[in-house]
């Protein structure tokens, strides 16, 4: 099980990137934390923008196609899009994650 945290500037786009992945299978649920604060330089500037966290939930094996899909859906030139790979998980969930995924 892997779990994909990715950045977005708004809910509307948290609701694409969690419902397209939902929808197309990739992910068997995604979480959508509130607003926080990036501070980051880019183009020699820092920068501060408000964004949301999107953590999807899915297969390790399913964890490269999921991030593919988010990036070509992402709005960002450069989107944060992290594979955090995770290690046992209660099993009734780790079965319902694997039965949503069809895996």
């Amino acid at each position: 099980m892997s779990f994909l945290y990715v950045t977005v500037p708004d809910m509307e786009i948290a609701r694409v990137i969690a419902g397209g992945a939902i929808r197309e299978k990739l992910a068997a649920c995604a979480n959508v934390l509130p607003p926080m604060t990036a501070i980051y330089e880019w183009n020699g500037d820092v920068e501060e923008q408000n964004e949301l966290i999107v953590i999807l939930k899915t297969a390790t094996k399913s964890a490269s196609v999921l991030a593919k899909w988010v990036e070509d859906h992402h709005p960002y030139d450069v989107p944060c899009i992290l594979e955090l790979p995770l290690g046992r998980g209660n099993q009734p969930y780790v079965s319902w994650l694997q039965g949503q995924l069809g895996s």
